[in-house]
């Protein structure tokens, strides 16, 4: 038995224990393997504890009867009534302080004459068959078993050999409860710091850009100048001394190293601050390159090494692109909280829903903390950079080991670094992310980093209303008719029913309602129809307002030579009344954006309140085939609720009004992340590739082969794809 089975067979004794510290035995009662039998094996039922029965007569008192046992029903009646009188004690009794001894039972006396204890004299005492029941009861709730502990799954295995050492030891830290003593206690989350302010949060991006902008532009000049070299020495183009001295050579190459490593600050910055996080990221690899190789240049020029050059212009241009990437990651940052700064709170926001991404009222709750959490190609870092680190150490020891060459150990593995750290890899996330901040800032949006594009983008479908599709001036209100009926109280009719249904035609309704000198009603008991329509009670008169078609499925007779398709129709007691001409024009910018969604695969969901704009009249207005979502009404309702409410967590802020915003905040977002991961998948294999190539040409002694140039052309090939997948982010 382990040590779990032991505790758990402890603790369920001491919880029986703790039942029966408080219970007293039955004076003058003796329990026999005969009574036990009794009660347990023959499944007697216990004779009712009455004044009849004589005190003394003990034995007797739990003996099998003689006579016919009752129903099940009356037996269970039976208990239940002898628990409610005879039980009178806590669910869970509270263990005292100090075990007190038992008091001597008084003596039984043995006069047969003396009458019996009356029923409600007799104390209050518990059982051994119910205190067993319940202590079995308690075992079983906590095991299925009730002694041994569940088998283990594999998926719970798995997860539990995953799991840090640290959480574990925290889980096994935090206080249980009395209650729940197995069960883990739920996780603390520690509260987010307060965000800052947009005005500080711009003012601090805008001096570290500053700072970032100088030391790029300062590296870029000694990276330069190794590439010259590179290509110079490649062609034969340097004089004699170049290759007859291997101090000047090896000199030169290890001081220009050292100054770009010098003006490249925060990449040793950020190198050395993911260390205590077990964060080795592509600062990490940049650095150690740069070490290594010139360890290496320094090696040749006091003459332990070879004699051919070591890849200093690959180290350097793998520096000077960290030092970019911190750059291009700065200035996105600077671009959004310059959006944010704009005012103080955004008219919109744009979140993630049940039912796809939607653009509700502006906050600014939680957009500092997305823009700070880290990408996914950083995270994937942490994995596949000491990987690489690590691989190339050791295939450089194999190779120097098997062909005895030691003295070659620092060139070989600055050139495996070179080769198997990608250039692209500083560039993963910051070099997508500044171009897509870049457009997006002309359009009035900022994004919240990639937790923020990653939220955004996680649905294939986007809730759009009525003022997106048909932006303020593209609806025009072009004249009504009237039937029967004074013109100014079904004008004060339509905008009545209108208010009342939040439809967007109200302003319409209003201004002509103002402008002729009108009222407007009160409309009460309002309805929605799934055939496009809202009725209700204005004056006591019943009043329909909504499509042609829905009049028609409301059995209200329209004209025959109606050719209107825009229009409103208004009914009164099921008389046709008025009809509203509505016209609706078609935005180029709304039909940029519904091109937009059909490319990217998302559909849009129809939030509308009007019985008008369906995806038929989509289609022929924009000739643009999305294939939008129409629910029902209660679902358009509740999404348009939800678009008028505030949002929760501000992962893009949106300044301007309109569909294209909006569009493209989420394209954007999702082209955003499809070049993080391809370009992050490209990488690393270039990185791959460009080791197992170094190691085969290393172990064959083709050092000619492995030229400065070379490997810096290699490295540069391998960084196009990054360059050209990030660049669909600026194109959709």
């Amino acid at each position: 038995m382990g040590r779990e089975q032991d505790k758990q067979l402890y603790e369920t004794l001491r919880r029986t224990g703790e039942l029966l510290q408080n219970v007293r035995p039955v004076e003058g009662e003796s329990y026999t393997l005969e009574s036990i039998l009794a009660e347990f094996g023959s499944g007697a039922a216990e004779p009712a504890l009455t004044s009849d029965l004589p005190a003394d007569d003990t034995a007797e008192l739990y003996a099998p009867q003689q006579e016919e046992t009752p129903p099940v029903e009356d037996t269970a009646m039976a208990d239940k009534k002898s628990l409610r009188s005879l039980l009178r004690f806590p669910h869970r009794p509270a263990r005292p302080a100090e075990p007190e001894e038992p008091e001597e039972p008084p003596a039984i006396e043995s006069d047969d004459s003396a009458p019996a204890a009356p029923a409600e004299d007799i104390p209050d005492r518990v059982r051994v068959r119910d205190v067993m029941w319940d202590t079995v009861d308690s075992a079983m709730a906590e095991n299925d078993d009730g002694i041994l502990p569940p088998r283990e799954s594999l998926g719970q295995r798995i997860r539990r050999l995953l799991t840090p050492k640290n959480e574990k030891q925290r889980e096994a830290r935090d206080p249980q409860d009395t209650e729940e003593l197995w069960a883990p206690a739920p996780r603390r989350e520690a509260p987010l710091p307060p965000e800052p302010e947009p005005d500080d949060a711009l003012r601090v991006e805008r001096r570290q850009l500053k700072h970032l902008r100088r030391f790029t532009l300062l590296a870029a000049i000694p990276a330069l100048c190794l590439c010259v070299l590179a290509v110079l020495e490649a062609f034969s183009w340097l004089p004699d001394i170049w290759w007859d001295d291997d101090v000047i050579r090896c000199a030169t190459l290890a001081a220009a190293l050292a100054i770009t490593a010098l003006l490249s600050p925060d990449v040793w910055r950020a190198a050395f601050a993911g260390l205590p996080k077990g964060a080795f990221r592509c600062e990490f690899a940049a650095a150690l390159t740069t070490v290594v190789t010139l360890a290496a240049c320094i090696g040749g020029a006091v003459g332990f090494g070879m004699s051919q050059s070591p890849a200093a212009a690959a180290a350097a241009v793998l520096s000077w692109l960290c030092q970019w990437g911190i750059f291009l990651r700065t200035s996105a940052r600077r671009q959004s909280f310059h959006q944010a700064a704009v005012g103080l709170t955004p008219p919109y926001v744009v979140g993630p829903t049940a039912a796809g991404a939607c653009k509700q009222k502006g906050t600014l709750h939680g957009f500092y903390h997305l823009s700070d959490r880290p990408d996914q190609p950083a995270l994937w870092q942490r994995y596949t950079v000491p990987m690489l680190l690590l691989a190339a150490t050791v295939l450089s020891l194999l190779t120097c080991l098997t062909h005895h060459a030691m003295y070659r150990f620092l060139w070989v593995w600055s050139t495996m670094l070179c080769a198997c750290v990608p250039l692209g890899m500083p560039l993963f996330f910051p070099l997508p992310m500044a171009w897509l901040q870049h457009r997006l800032s002309r359009s009035g949006v900022a994004l919240a980093g990639y937790a923020g594009a990653r939220a955004v983008s996680r649905g294939r479908r986007l809730v759009v209303t009525e003022g997106d599709l048909f932006p303020p001036g593209t609806v025009a209100f072009n004249g009504y008719k009237v039937f029967g009926e004074e013109r100014l109280k079904m004008l004060s009719y339509a905008a009545a029913v209108s208010h009342a249904a939040g439809s967007s035609l109200y302003p319409l309704f209003a201004q002509q309602l103002a402008g002729e000198g009108g009222f407007r009603s009160q409309c009460e008991d309002l309805q929605y129809y799934e055939d496009g329509g809202v009725g209700g009670t204005i004056h006591g008169e019943t009043v329909l307002m909504g499509s042609a078609y829905f009049m028609r499925r409301r059995h209200v007779a329209l004209p025959h030579d109606l050719k209107l398709q825009t229009g409103v129709f208004l009914a009164v007691d099921g008389v046709l009344c008025a009809i509203f001409v509505i016209k609706y024009q078609p935005s180029r910018n709304v039909e940029w954006a519904l091109r937009a969604l059909k490319r990217a695969r998302l559909r849009p969901v129809l939030a509308v309140r009007s019985g008008n704009v369906t995806p038929r009249l989509l289609k022929r207005k924009f000739a643009v085939d999305a294939h939008p979502i129409y629910p029902d009404v209660s679902t358009r309702l509740a999404l348009s609720d939800t678009v008028e409410s505030r949002g929760d967590m501000a992962c893009a802020l949106v300044y301007r009004e309109g569909l294209m915003p909006l569009v493209e905040a989420v394209v954007g977002s999702k082209r955003l992340l499809t070049a993080c991961r391809v370009s992050s998948v490209l990488g690393h294999l270039t990185g791959v590739t460009g080791l197992l190539l170094t190691y085969y040409f290393v172990s064959v002694a083709a050092f000619a082969t492995l030229t400065p140039l070379h490997l810096l052309s290699f490295a540069l090939l391998g960084l196009l794809p990054t360059v050209l997948v990030a660049g669909l982010v600026r194109h959709f």
